[in-house]
């Protein structure tokens, strides 16, 4: 990465204020629909947030909540936004990685998976890049699939529909204000998946997150990131 460059893992509820209000304006850059409160609301939610930050600006982040669904621990990434002008750095995915090692080491990995709920295929994208196994994808693992359905019916009982893995939300919700129509394989099978996802329908998605199902990418792209850790206890 660039000097200019850091990524920080941060617990949720240690973030300044400067940089909340940050995230926020990052968001609605690239995102519209959702309530004037939905983001903050969503925000104090979430147990972890990593950043991306340039020269001292925000640049990317990412939110996370550790759950307890069906005696699975599941990571659930909330709202994940990258500036058009930092989406060729990796440190935010090298951040989740630190994370999810971290979880591992907290958490064990025999009973860990990350429950990804994605609007657009530039999300969705990141499972095939960087693990082995996760569902949707191009490869059945029909005991994932079963894992996906118990979580996402738990999270979101009215608005998940497993015979189509999508999450159709009646009231008011953010969508993507646009996104690039890539053509390479895994944003195609993404928009075939999730039709709807102009008007904001999420697609359902899980992987597990022990450390071996990440490919050779996922490594490399870890090794190159040395996190600031912002956390209730230090893990540096």
């Amino acid at each position: 990465m660039s000097e200019t460059v850091t990524v920080e893992l941060w617990s949720a509820s240690f973030l300044p204020q400067t940089d909340v209000g940050a995230m926020e304006s990052l968001y609605r850059t690239y995102y519209e629909g959702a309530p004037d409160a939905a983001f903050r609301r969503d925000l104090a939610e979430k147990d972890y947030v990593i950043i991306l930050r340039e020269t001292g600006c925000v640049r990317g982040f990412s939110t996370m909540k550790v759950l307890k669904i069906g005696g699975m621990d599941v990571l659930f990434s909330g709202d994940t936004v990258v500036d058009a002008g930092c989406r060729n750095q990796t440190g935010l995915a090298g951040g989740f990685g630190h994370m999810m090692a971290l979880l591992n080491r907290t958490l064990g990995s025999d009973a860990l998976y990350w429950f990804l709920i994605c609007k657009g295929a530039r999300t969705y994208r990141f499972l095939p890049t960087f693990f082995r196994r996760y569902v949707p994808g191009q490869i059945a693992y029909p005991d994932l699939s079963d894992r996906l359905r118990i979580i996402a019916a738990t999270r979101y009982p009215k608005a998940f529909n497993p015979a189509t893995g999508i999450l159709h939300f009646e009231e008011g919700k953010d969508r993507l204000k646009s996104d690039i129509l890539r053509m390479d394989p895994e944003s195609i099978k993404f928009r075939t998946m999730n039709p709807g996802w102009r008007e904001g329908d999420e697609l359902c998605c899980l992987a597990p997150l022990a450390m071996g199902n990440l490919n050779r990418l996922g490594w490399r792209v870890i090794a190159a990131v040395e996190p600031e850790w912002r956390l209730k206890e230090s893990h540096s």
